[in-house]
């Protein structure tokens, strides 16, 4: 009887072992599979929304943005798009991740838009100056525009904030109508990055119109993406300073932009009258 007793308990205890054998066997494999899944996922294909026209972003992929992004993205294996939307509802998509992103933000977007996150190197630096095609004078912020009729481009809360006091300021859907009411005498000045207002200048063939100084504001643009893409955040960091280290962002940047060799660093101390800080409240572009 001892001998069949102990032969049992032999047998349920082999049954007890081959169970958690096969227990922890079948739970080693879940995990590698997941393991595996993570490892072998493909990267991301990012849509980035712009608002910004020639020479920034182009449908035509010649944009200084888009032929960065190509370099800095191939570099990482991930594909993108650009896709141009207006600017508010291109940073609420980003935001409710719609879409995965937005090319290029000033700092602060986190505080008016929390799903957002951006990179700590800069993508590129802007200048927004005065155009005239009549008053010529030293730009000496705000108050020095508050004379003549502006206009500036809509959604962008940058130029918004900054000219809230002005008496005259008109709004306009895009920089081609902004240029063609200032060549054509319905406002004495347009307020826009410097980069823009030349490239349509160049497209319209505007005469008499000219780039007054010092810029009225000057800073840098962020590559900003949806929270749900924050682990890419650093390698995009590490690619950008590396493409200025081997000469690649000067290169483009020379390519697509006309001008003197590009600002890459902190935003230059500007003359006295420059405003060189954004408004606390400014969020766009």
């Amino acid at each position: 009887m001892k001998a069949k007793r102990g032969a049992g308990r032999w047998a349920a205890c082999k049954r007890c072992l081959r169970g958690l054998l096969l227990g922890g066997l079948f739970w080693l494999a879940t995990f590698g599979l997941a393991v595996a899944r993570v490892e072998t996922s493909p990267p991301p294909h990012l849509v980035l929304n712009s608002p910004f026209s020639t020479p920034i972003t182009s449908p035509d992929g010649s944009g200084f943005l888009d032929q960065l992004y190509a370099e800095l993205f191939s570099r990482l294996g991930i594909s993108f798009e650009i896709q141009l939307l207006p600017g508010e509802r291109a940073l609420r998509n980003a935001n409710a991740g719609i879409d995965d992103g937005d090319v290029c933000r000033i700092a602060g977007l986190d505080l008016h838009y929390p799903n957002l996150m951006r990179t700590g190197e800069p993508v590129l630096e802007y200048r927004m100056v005065v155009f005239s095609a009549g008053p010529r004078f030293a730009v000496a912020g705000p108050e020095s525009l508050l004379p003549h009729s502006l206009g500036i481009l809509s959604g962008w809360k940058i130029l918004e904030d900054v000219t809230a006091n002005h008496p005259e300021r008109r709004s306009l859907d895009d920089t081609v109508q902004l240029f063609r009411m200032l060549a054509a005498g319905r406002l004495d000045l347009a307020l826009i990055d410097h980069n823009l207002g030349r490239a349509a200048i160049r497209e319209l063939e505007l005469e008499g119109i000219e780039q007054l100084e010092p810029p009225l504001l000057r800073g840098m643009w962020y590559l900003y993406l949806h929270q749900r893409h924050r682990e890419l955040l650093p390698a995009i960091d590490r690619e950008l300073r590396r493409l200025r280290d081997d000469g690649t962002y000067e290169q483009i940047y020379r390519r697509t932009l006309e001008g003197a060799a590009p600002n890459t660093g902190a935003p230059p101390a500007g003359p006295a009258s420059t405003v060189t800080a954004e408004p606390p409240e400014a969020n766009l572009p």
